[in-house]
């Protein structure tokens, strides 16, 4: 193990902190001096922030309360749930008071003078807080768990209180990149879905008044493809898979001699699960070579010379496409929808060129928000790089780093 910086050491968390289990929300309800109050379940702590968008009630004795209640500054932590999302929690800042605490949350209340709460919470975030609870929890085939001992026996590598406010004090300012960046992307994610709601579905609307775009059956500007995989591994090839609106490489291992069943995807190519169409399973294909799907799928492409590949790709979905596969498929997600039942849907279209252009418009919207949406991936991966440095002392921040004094008192807490 590498040497700590002079003045860090490393202590149990039960050292450093009060753990405070919560109230088992089934249990025996206690009648004396009854009060009705919040209380904070596993799904409103999630990993750096609470989440206060729905909030149930409990009746509890008088009694209970103290001993049941959160108080600003407690760190909360999950007792269970996902592998990825064990330990997982924020620091509470005592949005609602009174406000109490399941026994599958833990309140972990640190003592200011050796530790404060936004490290603490960064510290169980970090890739070395995660290693542990993962290291000590009882698991079963997807869940996992761990109790107050094993909780209080954590091992936390603890600075000078001056080094943790500049650490977290350095985490804010990532934590803030990263949510400017998802606001970013929800309003990229509106402003796209707008924009294609209005060349897709408005101006097929408006074309009934100037003749602009004509009626069009599907068939006309798409074809089916049979293609078979002609060889028996296709050694660099894809195995795609539908998740979402994409195509996604296939994790299962598929059996070589099954290779030659499967059907080719070409370049901006579609594909779509027949029996679950009519619920969103269909995606087209953004690789530049050929991908691989299971032969249970239908594979069509626009018509050369008649759709544009883009344009096709943002038809589908539109409300007409939708509304077309509810008459066709019933309304059940059993119903097989093959390539013959889209051909005969009637649709709008314009002449190519305006196809092209208002392909181009939604792709170059849809690039920009895939861009934004990899950078906020990037920052989330630098963070985790940082705080494995920062957390273990790899990386030492002096007083060049030092909050500003009104920083440090609003948010960081602490003692002097």
């Amino acid at each position: 193990m590498k040497t700590l910086p002079t003045g860090w050491k490393t202590l149990e968390l039960g050292e450093i902190a009060f753990v405070q289990t919560g109230i088992a929300i089934n249990g025996e309800p206690d009648r004396v001096n009854p009060t009705r109050l919040p209380y904070l379940r596993v799904a409103n702590v999630q990993d750096g922030h609470i989440d206060l968008s729905e909030i149930r009630y409990i009746t509890v004795s008088e009694h209970q309360v103290a001993r049941y209640a959160l108080q600003a500054d407690d760190v909360l932590m999950t007792e269970g749930g996902d592998f990825d999302k064990l330990g997982r929690g924020a620091v509470w800042k005592g949005q609602i008071t009174p406000c109490l605490h399941q026994n599958h949350v833990f309140a972990v209340r640190p003592d200011q003078a050796q530790i404060l709460p936004a490290f603490l919470a960064a510290y169980c975030e970090s890739p070395a807080g995660k290693r542990y609870f993962l290291s000590c929890s009882k698991q079963t085939t997807n869940l996992a768990s761990i109790n107050s001992t094993q909780l209080k026996e954590m091992p936390i590598i603890v600075p000078p209180l001056p080094e943790q406010r500049r650490i977290t004090t350095a985490l804010e300012a990532w934590d803030q990149a990263i949510d400017q960046t998802a606001r970013l992307i929800a309003a990229k994610q509106t402003r796209f879905s707008v924009a294609r709601i209005n060349l897709m579905e408005a101006f097929q609307a408006a074309a009934h008044s100037n003749n602009s775009w004509r009626p069009t059956e599907f068939g006309e500007v798409a074809e089916e493809l049979k293609q078979r995989n002609a060889t028996d591994h296709g050694p660099d090839r894809v195995m795609g898979v539908i998740k979402g609106e994409g195509l996604v490489p296939m994790r299962a291992h598929v059996m070589a001699s099954d290779l030659r069943r499967y059907l080719v995807v070409p370049p901006r190519a579609v594909a779509y699960n027949p029996m679950r169409l009519n619920i969103g399973s269909i995606a087209a294909s953004r690789y530049d070579k050929d991908v691989l799907v299971s032969p249970d799928y239908v594979v069509f492409r626009a018509r050369k010379g008649r759709a544009d590949p883009d344009f096709l790709r943002f038809l589908i979905g539109t409300k007409r496409w939708r509304d077309h596969l509810i008459t066709v498929g019933s309304g059940s997600v059993r119903t097989r929808i093959y390539f013959d039942g889209l051909a005969e849907m009637v649709l709008r279209v314009p002449d190519v060129p305006e196809q092209k252009r208002i392909g181009q418009m939604l792709a170059a919207m849809e690039e920009d928000l895939k861009t934004t949406i990899e950078a906020a991936s990037a920052l989330r991966t630098q963070k985790r790089g940082l705080m494995q440095k920062l957390l273990t002392g790899e990386r030492h921040l002096d007083e060049r780093f030092d909050p500003p004094p009104a920083l440090r008192q609003a948010h960081l807490g602490g003692v002097s």
